[in-house]
């Protein structure tokens, strides 16, 4: 924590489905001196991602959303691309959707909504045609979450309330709002140009809480790990789908599952996670499906580093479990 100035963070470890070890550190507002404790809320960034995608895929188990159905015909704003893309190309950054861009901070804290967010990417085409390679894209998520919001006649954050986070019991965990009173959610931090912790300037996440907009805990995101290793939330061809590397026309290998990085360690154990970064956060999940594993760290300070402590506690709980 010193060595990376992060105020305060969580740690939670799931073995075979039982929690092991969850600890909080350090302050969750220093203003205040209040501690981090289990239930604080921390910006989980990029790594809503992989929770919008469980979600998703439990969406399209149902039958509630197609997937593969072209998405700029249901879209105003996206109806002058010629080509069209799905949300199974959006979740894994296959559409040929920009990412942000400096010119996007001069209006994003107007966009109070994922509807109303489209509108930055109004007059832009696309980098090249959906499918044929990688493209990272938060925004290809927002746009997703807006085609998914037309079919359902639901907001996003409500189905992730009543589809995900009330049905595996994950109490700590809400999409993030700058106004609303939300107990327990800590105060974010950044360095300045000085190397010193000052208060994270201002950000309204409503526009994107599917791609980076998600608060939650430490131990709720293990419940959800959990519940994919050993529930009954999604079937087996959901989980392919989410574990499943995305194939590119134009590229020959991906570790690019839908909304999860799919990949392996350095020891050569099969890894399913994801990192995040965002102002007054950061974020690491990382599940190993054949160890049984899975590694949540939270922080709230805004880094860039969130993989190198996860590995190094994961890698300690490796040694134990291959060590018996």
């Amino acid at each position: 924590m010193e060595t990376h100035k992060v105020p305060g963070m969580q740690i939670a470890v799931s073995h075979k489905g039982s929690l092991v070890w969850s600890q909080s550190f350090g302050y969750s507002n220093l203003e205040q001196n209040i501690l981090v404790r289990p239930e604080t809320k921390f910006r989980i960034a990029s790594v809503s991602k992989p929770v919008s995608a469980v979600l998703t895929a439990r969406l399209y188990q149902n039958g509630i959303v197609d997937i593969d159905q072209a998405v700029n015909d249901k879209l105003a704003c996206f109806q002058h691309i010629p080509e069209s893309f799905t949300v199974r190309q959006l979740f894994c950054h296959a559409a040929g959707i920009r990412h942000y861009l400096p010119k996007d901070t001069l209006t994003i804290n107007f966009h109070h909504s994922i509807q109303t967010g489209l509108n930055i990417l109004k007059d832009d085409s696309l980098l090249f045609t959906p499918g044929h390679k990688f493209h990272y894209s938060s925004y290809g998520y927002n746009i997703a979450a807006a085609y998914i919001e037309k079919q359902t006649n639901l907001k996003f954050e409500k189905l992730l309330k009543d589809s995900l986070f009330a049905p595996l019991n994950m109490n700590n965990s809400i999409a993030d709002h700058p106004y609303q009173i939300i107990p327990n959610r800590t105060s974010g931090y950044e360095l300045n140009t000085q190397g010193e912790i000052i208060n994270a300037h201002f950000f309204d996440n409503r526009y994107k809480i599917t791609s980076g907009g998600i608060l939650s805990c430490a131990e709720d995101l293990t419940k959800m790990c959990n519940e994919l290793q050993y529930g009954t939330y999604l079937n087996n061809n959901s989980q392919q789908l989410l574990f499943t590397p995305y194939k590119y026309s134009g590229e020959n290998e991906s570790d690019t599952g839908f909304g999860w990085v799919v990949t392996k360690d350095e020891r050569g154990n099969r890894l399913y996670g994801h990192l995040g970064g965002i102002t007054g956060g950061c974020s690491a999940i990382m599940l190993y499906p054949d160890l049984e594993l899975s590694v949540i760290w939270l922080g709230n300070l805004d880094a860039d580093w969130s993989a190198e402590p996860t590995i190094t506690i994961a890698n300690f709980f490796i040694d134990e479990i291959q060590r018996k």
